[in-house]
């Protein structure tokens, strides 16, 4: 089936109306009609509220309003484990790297920054100073190489044994062996935006300095694709199966298949801000975060289709959202809420269960983002 350009399926921004203290439901969204999001940023003015979408029959999931300026009530004071067994989860602050085991039991990696898994989580690639460092998640470091401008070190993920490391130096794209040997520049003149490998394959996605998304063989530097101009994206993502590019701009969200050629853009035009994006592990399902005055909304696509992509509301809050993550089985997502202090932990995109854990900047220091769940 080909992709349309551009392609039906606006994204709504909210409800006509909403309650002061509302239960939450689950809604269809035709793809169709054009979202109006004045009547959702005007019940965002009007209260903060806190809600969950949950699958039929559902439940409400929400408290006072004082509740839901705070977050989520019943909250674990802690994070004493993860949902996922055998998994581990990164999390980037300004203290460093934190590698958090299943059991809840964590380390600091002190003054490492923008850390990222290699494919099967035996190692990471981040930042100290001026030096872009593999270790290992105990800190030992394997080898490092110094450059001035580090940003968006990211490792390749086809597994083999013969990885890459893609990183920014100032406004150069460069790649690394994953042993540390054959550092190279691939592109000059490119966006201060973390490059993306494809799964299974030496082919990067970046963005250039005049904001087109770029597909290129890191090996032999051959350009595959560019996109034609667009809202600049502010990141890229590959879907498990290699098959699909998403590039999130500031209140956009753009998929690309087919080399390039074929383009689905499923929020229309004066969409909301969009906070973040993540597909889902093994899939094309994509689960994204927008925000409105007072708000934030987590939504997700089950499926991505011209004829009519419908969204599904996973869960709101008053506040700000700022990153999301999949459990590496795709079981579990985890939501950053940094004005409530809270992650949540939420079983699938029907929220079968709600795992709230507060006191995140006591445990992890200041900004702190979950980065990666790896590796089960």
């Amino acid at each position: 089936m080909r992709w349309n350009e551009p392609a039906p399926g606006e994204h709504e921004a909210g409800d006509r109306s909403w309650e002061v203290v509302s239960a939450a439901f689950e809604e269809r969204l035709p793809a169709q009609r054009r979202r109006d999001w004045r009547p959702f940023v005007l019940a965002a003015a009007i209260a903060a509220v806190i809600a969950a979408a949950l699958s039929p029959p559902g439940h409400a999931v929400f408290g006072s309003l004082r509740d839901a300026v705070r977050g989520e009530r019943n909250a674990r004071p802690a994070l004493f484990s993860l949902p996922s067994p055998h998994s581990r989860l990164l999390v980037n602050s300004a203290e460093g790297a934190w590698v958090i085991q299943s059991d809840g039991s964590k380390r600091l990696l002190d003054g490492y920054r923008e850390a990222s898994w290699s494919p099967h989580g035996l190692y990471l690639a981040a930042i100290h100073g001026d030096e872009l460092r593999a270790l290992e998640p105990n800190g030992d470091v394997h080898w490092s190489i110094g450059r001035p401008g580090l940003a968006g070190p990211t490792w390749s993920n086809e597994g083999t044994g013969d990885e890459r490391v893609a990183y920014l130096a100032g406004s150069t794209l460069r790649v690394i062996g994953g042993d540390g040997r054959g550092d190279r520049l691939l592109a000059r003149n490119v966006a201060h935006v973390v490059p993306a490998w494809r799964r299974g394959a030496h082919v990067l996605a970046y963005v250039d300095g005049a904001g087109r998304v770029v597909v290129r063989d890191a090996d032999t530097g051959a350009v595959q694709w560019r996109s034609v101009a667009q809202q600049p994206p502010q990141a890229l993502e590959w879907s498990g199966d290699g098959h699909y590019l998403l590039a999130r701009g500031p209140s956009s969200i753009t998929v690309f298949g087919d080399r390039g050629k074929q383009r689905l853009t499923p929020l229309g035009p004066g969409a909301a801000p969009v906070a973040d994006a993540a597909f889902m592990p093994s899939s094309s399902a994509l689960a994204f975060v927008q925000r409105a005055p007072g708000r934030s909304i987590l939504w997700f696509y089950s499926q991505l289709r011209p004829e009519g992509t419908a969204a599904r509301r996973v869960f709101a809050g008053a506040g700000t959202f700022d990153r999301v993550a999949w459990s590496p089985e795709g079981r579990w997502l985890v939501l950053s809420w940094p004005s409530a202090d809270q992650w949540l932990f939420i079983r699938s995109a029907s929220v079968r269960k709600v795992i709230p854990v507060s006191g995140i900047e006591d445990a992890f220091g200041p900004a702190a983002i979950p980065a990666g769940w790896c590796c089960p």
